[in-house]
């Protein structure tokens, strides 16, 4: 058995022995020669062996690398695919929850503007509960009130009456300048409180006869009379005659220039001769009015619309107390009668005869600004008696 086994440098030692068998057969001066060649040829049996090992591993590991790469190619591809029918998926999901959703939104536009509406509607309910409540609240106080007013003595109503009808005549005296009515309210209240038969209520009675005498004393103008005279002269204004010059007539000038048969005329009949050859040259005229321009007559419409603004301008002041404009806008419309009417006219005369008895009108202001007893009559409403008033303090 240790025969038949091989070793594996056995080839190595023959071939050695051969070698060294030539060369113990050659001279000794071949011998430097031989060992190199055996060194040589040792060499080339130890490289031959390593270089076919190194080549086989070198090809396995190209075709494993070979086989990783086709691998992650095909695994590479396959992600890729994957990711793509994800992103075609994912695609296809968003367009559909688009569609869902502006689905949703239409489908909620209805729901929201009802809603809408209900808060509206709610607030405004809200705002209507509280009206509701403050008008109960106003309600009640107002029942309390009546039921206080009901417990006081039935004079509290006259009193009451009274106060009203001196308020109202204040209005009439200090708004619309009337101290007649004022002064017959105010009678009308004193005879109120006297119907009350209470001697406490003196106080009252002695302040509204201060008052009604004042009242009395306040000097009135007569606007209503006033205002009815500027009417009538409104309506004269189409009948007054503008102020021309009197041409005289052709008819009269024949006749005056018609001359006799009689032969005792001679003389009169040249004159008459005369004057009808000396008329057509020269004719002369004298005029007692002032050398105005003289008025158109289509132009006399503007003065009467002029004449007319200035006394409805008077009318105006009259109702306002306001005595300068009032004498400016009379004096205007005088002015202009005078000078562009005929005063010869009987009519015209009449109107300037009117305004100026218009001139003299005196407007009077009201300078009583406040009743007496005003306070005392608030006083018996509010608390149903007179306060009485504070002694002054030493």
């Amino acid at each position: 058995m240790e025969h038949n086994k091989q070793d594996p440098n056995q080839e190595v030692h023959s071939d050695n022995d051969v070698i060294e068998s030539k060369t113990m057969s050659k001279p000794k001066s071949e011998a430097p020669s031989s060992q190199s060649d055996k060194k040589q040829s040792d060499s080339k049996a130890s490289d031959t062996h390593p270089k076919n090992k190194s080549s086989w591993w070198v090809r396995l590991g190209i075709l494993l690398c070979l086989i990783i790469a086709i691998a992650g190619i095909g695994i590479s591809y396959l992600l890729y695919m994957e990711l793509e029918s994800q992103k075609v998926a994912l695609q296809t999901q968003n367009q559909q929850t688009n569609a869902i959703s502006d689905e949703v939104t239409k489908r909620l536009v209805a729901p929201t503007r009802r809603i809408a509406e209900l808060e509206v509607q709610q607030k405004n309910d809200s705002l209507a509960y509280q009206k509701q409540n403050q008008l109960a609240k106003s309600h009640k106080q107002l029942q309390e009130r009546v039921a206080t007013l009901a417990q006081r003595s039935p004079n509290n109503w006259m009193a009451s009456e009274a106060e009203y009808l001196v308020r109202m005549a204040g209005r009439k005296l200090w708004l619309e300048n009337d101290p007649k009515t004022a002064a017959s309210l105010l009678a009308s209240a004193d005879d109120r409180i006297e119907a009350m038969k209470d001697p406490s209520l003196l106080p009252i009675r002695r302040a509204l006869a201060n008052d009604l005498a004042r009242t009395n004393s306040i000097k009135t103008t007569d606007v209503a009379g006033t205002i009815y005279a500027i009417d009538g002269l409104l309506h004269q204004l189409d009948n007054l005659s503008l102020n021309r010059a009197k041409a005289q007539s052709a008819a009269d000038l024949s006749e005056q220039n018609v001359i006799s048969d009689s032969l005792d005329d001679w003389q009169s009949n040249l004159a008459k001769t005369w004057h009808s050859v000396t008329d057509g040259f020269i004719t002369i005229r004298k005029r007692t009015t002032d050398l105005e321009p003289l008025l158109a007559p289509d132009q006399q419409w503007y003065l009467v619309e002029n004449i007319r603004n200035k006394l409805l301008q008077a009318q105006l002041a009259l109702y306002q107390h306001d005595e300068v404009n009032y004498r400016q806008s009379i004096g205007f419309a005088r002015t202009w009668v005078q000078q562009y009417f005929d005063l010869d006219n009987e009519k015209t005369q009449e109107a300037i005869a009117a305004l100026d008895a218009l001139m003299t009108l005196s407007i009077e202001q009201v300078t009583y600004q406040k009743f007496d007893s005003t306070r005392l009559l608030q006083q018996l409403i509010t608390y149903g008696e007179l306060v009485p008033a504070e002694e002054p303090q030493l």
